[in-house]
Protein backbone atom coordinates (compact mmCIF):
# COMPACT_ATOMS: atom_id res chain seq x y z
CA UNK A 1 0.00 0.00 0.00
CA UNK A 2 1.32 3.43 -0.92
CA UNK A 3 2.41 5.56 2.03
CA UNK A 4 0.03 8.38 1.02
CA UNK A 5 -2.98 6.05 1.15
CA UNK A 6 -2.17 4.60 4.56
CA UNK A 7 -3.60 7.47 6.66
CA UNK A 8 -6.84 7.35 4.69
CA UNK A 9 -6.99 3.58 5.14
CA UNK A 10 -6.36 3.87 8.89
CA UNK A 11 -9.07 6.51 9.32
CA UNK A 12 -11.49 4.43 7.26
CA UNK A 13 -10.79 1.33 9.34
CA UNK A 14 -11.17 3.33 12.57
CA UNK A 15 -14.51 4.67 11.32
CA UNK A 16 -15.65 1.13 10.53
CA UNK A 17 -14.73 0.13 14.09
CA UNK A 18 -16.80 3.01 15.46
CA UNK A 19 -19.76 2.07 13.25
CA UNK A 20 -19.44 -1.54 14.37
CA UNK A 21 -20.14 -0.68 18.02
CA UNK A 22 -21.67 2.82 18.11
CA UNK A 23 -23.21 2.48 21.57
CA UNK A 24 -20.01 1.29 23.20
CA UNK A 25 -18.10 4.06 21.44
CA UNK A 26 -20.62 6.63 22.67
CA UNK A 27 -20.42 5.28 26.25
CA UNK A 28 -16.61 5.40 26.15
CA UNK A 29 -16.59 8.97 24.82
CA UNK A 30 -19.16 10.12 27.39
CA UNK A 31 -17.23 8.41 30.18
CA UNK A 32 -14.09 10.28 29.14
CA UNK A 33 -16.13 13.50 28.92
CA UNK A 34 -17.56 12.98 32.41
CA UNK A 35 -14.13 12.16 33.87
CA UNK A 36 -12.47 15.17 32.24
CA UNK A 37 -15.34 17.46 33.25
CA UNK A 38 -15.07 16.42 36.90
CA UNK A 39 -11.29 16.73 36.80
CA UNK A 40 -11.76 20.18 35.25
CA UNK A 41 -14.18 21.16 38.01
CA UNK A 42 -11.66 20.10 40.64
CA UNK A 43 -8.99 22.13 38.85
CA UNK A 44 -11.35 25.14 38.80
CA UNK A 45 -11.96 24.85 42.55
CA UNK A 46 -8.25 24.58 43.36
CA UNK A 47 -7.32 27.35 40.93
CA UNK A 48 -9.84 29.79 42.39
CA UNK A 49 -8.99 28.81 45.96
CA UNK A 50 -5.37 29.64 45.19
CA UNK A 51 -6.48 32.91 43.60
CA UNK A 52 -8.49 33.74 46.71
CA UNK A 53 -5.47 33.03 48.93
CA UNK A 54 -3.36 35.37 46.80
CA UNK A 55 -6.04 38.07 47.05
CA UNK A 56 -6.13 37.69 50.83
CA UNK A 57 -2.35 37.83 50.89
CA UNK A 58 -2.45 41.26 49.26
CA UNK A 59 -4.29 42.58 52.35
CA UNK A 60 -2.40 40.65 55.00
CA UNK A 61 -1.90 42.83 58.10
CA UNK A 62 -1.77 42.76 61.87
CA UNK A 63 -2.61 45.23 64.63
CA UNK A 64 -0.39 45.64 67.68
CA UNK A 65 -2.32 47.20 70.59
CA UNK A 66 -0.18 48.97 73.16
CA UNK A 67 -0.91 49.29 76.85
CA UNK A 68 -2.18 52.62 78.17
CA UNK A 69 0.97 52.85 80.28
CA UNK A 70 3.32 52.41 77.30
CA UNK A 71 5.86 55.21 77.07
CA UNK A 72 7.00 56.79 73.76
CA UNK A 73 10.33 55.00 74.18
CA UNK A 74 8.59 51.62 74.56
CA UNK A 75 6.41 52.35 71.52
CA UNK A 76 9.52 53.25 69.52
CA UNK A 77 11.20 50.02 70.64
CA UNK A 78 8.20 47.92 69.51
CA UNK A 79 8.08 49.79 66.20
CA UNK A 80 11.79 49.18 65.63
CA UNK A 81 11.27 45.47 66.34
CA UNK A 82 8.43 45.34 63.81
CA UNK A 83 10.32 47.23 61.11
CA UNK A 84 13.28 44.93 61.60
CA UNK A 85 11.26 41.93 60.38
CA UNK A 86 12.01 41.08 56.74
CA UNK A 87 8.35 40.58 55.82
CA UNK A 88 7.04 43.94 57.06
CA UNK A 89 6.21 46.51 54.40
CA UNK A 90 4.97 49.41 56.54
CA UNK A 91 4.27 50.30 60.17
CA UNK A 92 1.83 53.08 60.99
CA UNK A 93 1.27 54.41 64.51
CA UNK A 94 -2.24 55.42 65.62
CA UNK A 95 -2.99 57.38 68.75
CA UNK A 96 -5.99 56.63 70.95
CA UNK A 97 -7.97 59.40 69.23
CA UNK A 98 -7.06 58.22 65.74
CA UNK A 99 -8.05 54.65 66.57
CA UNK A 100 -11.34 55.88 68.05
CA UNK A 101 -12.01 57.95 64.92
CA UNK A 102 -11.34 54.91 62.74
CA UNK A 103 -13.71 52.77 64.82
CA UNK A 104 -16.33 55.51 64.60
CA UNK A 105 -16.20 55.28 60.79
CA UNK A 106 -16.83 51.55 61.02
CA UNK A 107 -20.06 52.03 62.99
CA UNK A 108 -23.39 52.70 61.32
CA UNK A 109 -25.10 56.08 61.83
CA UNK A 110 -27.93 54.34 63.72
CA UNK A 111 -25.51 52.99 66.32
CA UNK A 112 -23.75 56.36 66.69
CA UNK A 113 -26.99 58.17 67.58
CA UNK A 114 -27.01 58.88 71.29
CA UNK A 115 -23.71 57.03 71.79
CA UNK A 116 -21.28 58.65 74.16
CA UNK A 117 -17.93 59.43 72.52
CA UNK A 118 -16.08 57.75 75.38
CA UNK A 119 -17.99 54.52 74.71
CA UNK A 120 -16.32 54.15 71.30
CA UNK A 121 -13.19 52.03 71.85
CA UNK A 122 -9.83 53.57 71.14
CA UNK A 123 -6.33 52.46 72.01
CA UNK A 124 -2.80 53.39 70.96
CA UNK A 125 -1.71 50.88 68.36
CA UNK A 126 0.59 50.06 65.48
CA UNK A 127 -0.87 49.01 62.13
CA UNK A 128 1.44 46.63 60.28
CA UNK A 129 1.25 45.78 56.57
CA UNK A 130 2.79 42.41 55.71
CA UNK A 131 4.46 41.55 52.43
CA UNK A 132 2.10 39.57 50.17
CA UNK A 133 4.93 37.14 49.36
CA UNK A 134 4.55 35.79 52.91
CA UNK A 135 1.01 34.59 52.21
CA UNK A 136 2.07 30.96 52.01
CA UNK A 137 1.16 28.31 54.54
CA UNK A 138 4.65 27.99 56.02
CA UNK A 139 5.18 31.76 56.22
CA UNK A 140 1.79 32.32 57.86
CA UNK A 141 2.60 29.71 60.50
CA UNK A 142 5.93 31.44 61.14
CA UNK A 143 4.15 34.80 61.43
CA UNK A 144 1.69 33.33 63.94
CA UNK A 145 4.60 32.20 66.11
CA UNK A 146 6.19 35.62 65.75
CA UNK A 147 3.01 37.39 66.86
CA UNK A 148 2.83 35.09 69.88
CA UNK A 149 6.30 36.29 70.84
CA UNK A 150 5.17 39.91 70.34
CA UNK A 151 2.42 39.41 72.89
CA UNK A 152 5.07 38.74 75.53
CA UNK A 153 6.57 42.23 75.12
CA UNK A 154 5.87 44.26 78.27
CA UNK A 155 4.31 47.28 76.54
CA UNK A 156 2.09 45.19 74.20
CA UNK A 157 -1.45 44.45 75.35
CA UNK A 158 -2.60 42.34 72.40
CA UNK A 159 -1.80 41.43 68.81
CA UNK A 160 -4.61 40.90 66.31
CA UNK A 161 -3.39 38.99 63.28
CA UNK A 162 -6.60 37.39 62.08
CA UNK A 163 -4.68 34.53 60.50
CA UNK A 164 -7.14 31.82 61.53
CA UNK A 165 -9.24 32.19 58.38
CA UNK A 166 -6.13 32.08 56.24
CA UNK A 167 -4.81 29.01 58.05
CA UNK A 168 -8.20 27.32 57.63
CA UNK A 169 -8.21 28.11 53.90
CA UNK A 170 -4.71 26.67 53.52
CA UNK A 171 -5.83 23.48 55.29
CA UNK A 172 -8.98 23.20 53.15
CA UNK A 173 -7.03 23.74 49.92
CA UNK A 174 -4.54 21.05 50.97
CA UNK A 175 -7.36 18.60 51.70
CA UNK A 176 -9.12 19.47 48.43
CA UNK A 177 -5.87 18.99 46.51
CA UNK A 178 -5.36 15.51 47.99
CA UNK A 179 -8.97 14.47 47.40
CA UNK A 180 -8.87 15.94 43.91
CA UNK A 181 -5.75 13.99 43.01
CA UNK A 182 -7.27 10.70 44.21
CA UNK A 183 -10.58 11.36 42.44
CA UNK A 184 -8.81 12.37 39.23
CA UNK A 185 -6.87 9.10 39.17
CA UNK A 186 -10.03 7.07 39.85
CA UNK A 187 -12.07 8.93 37.20
CA UNK A 188 -9.40 8.70 34.51
CA UNK A 189 -8.83 5.02 35.32
CA UNK A 190 -12.57 4.40 34.90
CA UNK A 191 -12.57 6.19 31.55
CA UNK A 192 -9.57 4.15 30.42
CA UNK A 193 -11.35 0.94 31.43
CA UNK A 194 -14.33 1.73 29.14
CA UNK A 195 -12.05 2.52 26.20
CA UNK A 196 -10.02 -0.60 26.99
CA UNK A 197 -13.19 -2.74 26.90
CA UNK A 198 -14.45 -1.15 23.69
CA UNK A 199 -11.18 -1.75 21.86
CA UNK A 200 -11.00 -5.31 23.20
CA UNK A 201 -14.44 -6.10 21.76
CA UNK A 202 -13.42 -4.50 18.47
CA UNK A 203 -10.32 -6.72 18.35
CA UNK A 204 -12.37 -9.86 19.03
CA UNK A 205 -14.90 -8.92 16.34
CA UNK A 206 -12.15 -8.65 13.72
CA UNK A 207 -9.99 -11.59 14.72
CA UNK A 208 -10.40 -13.38 11.39
CA UNK A 209 -9.46 -10.25 9.41
CA UNK A 210 -6.47 -9.65 11.69
CA UNK A 211 -5.23 -13.22 11.15
CA UNK A 212 -5.46 -12.73 7.38
CA UNK A 213 -3.50 -9.48 7.59
CA UNK A 214 -0.90 -11.22 9.72
CA UNK A 215 -0.58 -14.09 7.21
CA UNK A 216 -0.12 -11.75 4.22
CA UNK A 217 2.74 -9.96 5.99
CA UNK A 218 1.13 -6.92 7.57
CA UNK A 219 3.34 -5.32 10.22
CA UNK A 220 2.22 -5.18 13.88
CA UNK A 221 2.05 -1.38 13.64
CA UNK A 222 -0.20 -1.58 10.59
CA UNK A 223 -2.58 -3.90 12.47
CA UNK A 224 -2.57 -1.83 15.66
CA UNK A 225 -3.03 1.63 14.18
CA UNK A 226 -6.79 1.50 13.39
CA UNK A 227 -7.54 0.53 16.99
CA UNK A 228 -5.25 3.28 18.32
CA UNK A 229 -6.93 5.81 16.05
CA UNK A 230 -10.34 4.68 17.32
CA UNK A 231 -9.23 5.16 20.93
CA UNK A 232 -7.77 8.57 20.14
CA UNK A 233 -11.00 9.65 18.44
CA UNK A 234 -13.04 8.52 21.44
CA UNK A 235 -10.75 10.55 23.70
CA UNK A 236 -10.93 13.59 21.43
CA UNK A 237 -14.73 13.44 21.35
CA UNK A 238 -14.82 13.21 25.15
CA UNK A 239 -12.38 16.13 25.48
CA UNK A 240 -14.45 18.36 23.19
CA UNK A 241 -17.63 17.54 25.14
CA UNK A 242 -15.85 18.27 28.45
CA UNK A 243 -14.46 21.57 27.11
CA UNK A 244 -17.94 22.61 26.01
CA UNK A 245 -19.49 21.71 29.38
CA UNK A 246 -16.79 23.52 31.35
CA UNK A 247 -17.06 26.58 29.09
CA UNK A 248 -20.83 26.66 29.62
CA UNK A 249 -20.41 26.23 33.36
CA UNK A 250 -17.80 28.99 33.44
CA UNK A 251 -20.15 31.41 31.68
CA UNK A 252 -23.06 30.55 33.99
CA UNK A 253 -20.96 30.90 37.15
CA UNK A 254 -19.58 34.27 36.09
CA UNK A 255 -23.11 35.46 35.34
CA UNK A 256 -24.30 34.22 38.74
CA UNK A 257 -21.48 35.97 40.60
CA UNK A 258 -21.95 39.25 38.73
CA UNK A 259 -25.75 39.39 38.57
CA UNK A 260 -26.86 37.75 41.81
CA UNK A 261 -24.00 38.58 44.18
CA UNK A 262 -23.17 41.89 42.47
CA UNK A 263 -19.44 41.13 42.41
CA UNK A 264 -17.31 42.35 39.53
CA UNK A 265 -15.00 39.37 39.10
CA UNK A 266 -12.27 40.31 36.62
CA UNK A 267 -10.43 37.00 36.45
CA UNK A 268 -11.19 33.77 34.61
CA UNK A 269 -12.55 30.94 36.71
CA UNK A 270 -10.86 28.44 34.39
CA UNK A 271 -7.17 27.71 34.96
CA UNK A 272 -4.89 28.97 32.16
CA UNK A 273 -4.59 26.48 29.32
CA UNK A 274 -7.46 24.31 30.57
CA UNK A 275 -8.94 23.74 27.09
CA UNK A 276 -5.51 22.89 25.67
CA UNK A 277 -4.89 20.36 28.43
CA UNK A 278 -8.31 18.82 27.84
CA UNK A 279 -7.71 18.48 24.09
CA UNK A 280 -4.33 16.87 24.80
CA UNK A 281 -5.50 14.78 27.76
CA UNK A 282 -8.60 13.25 26.15
CA UNK A 283 -6.86 11.65 23.14
CA UNK A 284 -3.94 10.66 25.39
CA UNK A 285 -6.29 8.71 27.66
CA UNK A 286 -7.89 7.05 24.64
CA UNK A 287 -4.56 6.20 23.02
CA UNK A 288 -3.11 4.77 26.23
CA UNK A 289 -6.16 2.61 26.90
CA UNK A 290 -6.16 1.42 23.27
CA UNK A 291 -2.47 0.57 23.39
CA UNK A 292 -2.95 -1.45 26.57
CA UNK A 293 -5.95 -3.26 25.14
CA UNK A 294 -4.30 -4.06 21.82
CA UNK A 295 -1.11 -5.17 23.53
CA UNK A 296 -3.04 -7.40 25.94
CA UNK A 297 -5.46 -9.07 23.55
CA UNK A 298 -4.02 -8.74 20.06
CA UNK A 299 -0.67 -10.38 20.93
CA UNK A 300 1.18 -8.88 17.99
Amino acid sequence: MKSGAQPIYMLRQAWLLVRGSPWLTAVSSLTIALALTLVGLLAMVLFNAGHLLRELGQNLSLSVYLKDTATPEQEAAVRKQLEGHAGIRRVKALSREEDRARNRRLLSPELLQGLDEAAIPGQPMLEVEIDAELASRGDVEALVQWTQALKQVESVQDVDFGAEKLRLLFALVEIARTIGLVLSVVLLASAMFFVFSTIRLAVFSRKDEIEVLWLVGATPTFIRLPFLVEGGLQGLAGALIAAGLLGLLHTELLGLVRDVYMLNVNWSLLPPGMVVWLVIGGPSVGLLASALSVGRYLKV
